[in-house]
């Protein structure tokens, strides 16, 4: 949900755009040729809320808008499209939508009767065009009835009833999206996951898609499938790789046997594997000597060129030589 703040002091405009997510909330400050944008995680709404009057503050904003955001994360002045759909939501929700389509209907028939009887009256032609009214009134009613149903409630699909499953995911505290059950590929999750990455703000990473069981929450990737897997996906929270279900063992081993080499570079600046492999495999004995992991892995993982990258994918034979 955004929020805009808009003050006028003389000829300059000052404005502020608060657009929360589940995480964070991103806040952007503009007056005059002035523009500074800040992206806050909401760990705290209180450290969040101080932050946002720091920004404020560094961009020396009028003490007249700061009053009104002073608690920017739960309230605020919404933008015109925001108070629309609200508004549309008030309405279907309080009024029965059975009784808005009967009322459609009822006075569809009524006007097309009226027309009819009118046209039959001059015409000295009843009841043709009383009929023909009668009926023309009723497919207007439906298909009003119809409209009502399809646009605001979603009963509806151009195909007729939407027999797709639905998930519900909370966009913002008042408005929730229904997104459908898709079947994706490996490589379009693997595409909606470098897409989210590249919209994230500097210093966030993509690992806020994993959780504890190294499985992706779909409910924030959703809009860039613009749906939820019918089946989970895995991730490691080291080397980004993405897996399906049945090697959702290899991203916990991956984590721990990452953090393992990092530490044993950071120790000695080698890599653990053995100077004459070709496939650059990490040796688990060495790290299992000094201790930098407590039991060896089950499959085999292998060091990359990319500053010490490892990788469960065998890579091309490669001339003897050091790394």
């Amino acid at each position: 949900m955004k929020n805009i703040y808009i003050k006028e002091l003389g000829r300059v405009v000052e404005k502020i755009e608060l657009e929360e997510a589940p995480k964070w909330v991103n806040i952007k400050y503009a007056r005059g040729n002035f523009h500074k944008t800040a992206y806050i995680i909401k760990n705290d709404p209180d450290v969040a809320k101080d932050a946002i009057e720091n920004f404020l503050k560094d961009c020396n904003a009028s003490e007249e808008i700061i009053d009104d955001i002073k608690n920017p994360l739960k309230k605020g002045k919404k933008s015109v499209e925001t108070n629309l759909q609200e508004f549309i939501n008030f309405l279907i929700k309080t009024s029965s939508v059975h009784i808005m389509g009967g009322v459609a209907l009822g006075l569809s028939i009524f006007a097309g009767y009226q027309l009819g009887a009118k046209m039959d009256e001059q015409l000295n032609n009843y009841p043709s065009f009383t009929v023909i009214g009668l009926m023309f009134g009723l497919v207007v009613g439906i298909l009003i009835g119809y409209v009502m149903m399809y646009k605001y409630i979603g009963i509806l699909s151009k195909q007729g009833i939407a027999r797709r499953k639905p998930i519900k995911v909370s966009k913002t505290n008042d408005a929730v999206i229904e997104w459908p059950i898709i079947e994706p590929t490996l490589h379009d999750v693997q595409r909606a996951v470098r897409n989210f990455s590249a919209d994230l703000p500097k210093g966030i990473s993509r690992t806020i898609l994993v959780k504890a069981d190294n499985s992706i929450d779909f409910e924030k990737l959703a809009p860039y499938l613009k749906g939820i897997p019918n089946k989970p996906f895995y991730m490691s929270k080291e080397t980004y790789e993405i897996f399906e279900e049945k090697d959702k063992h290899i991203p916990p081993i991956l984590d721990k046997v990452q953090k393992a080499v990092y530490l044993f570079y950071k120790a000695t600046e080698k890599y653990p594997m053995m100077p004459y492999d070709t496939l650059h495999r990490v040796n688990y004995y060495q790290l299992l000597q000094d201790h930098y992991l407590t039991e060896k892995p089950d499959i085999e993982l292998y060091i990359t060129e990319y500053n010490g990258l490892i990788t469960h994918k065998k890579p091309q034979k490669k001339q003897a030589g050091g790394y």
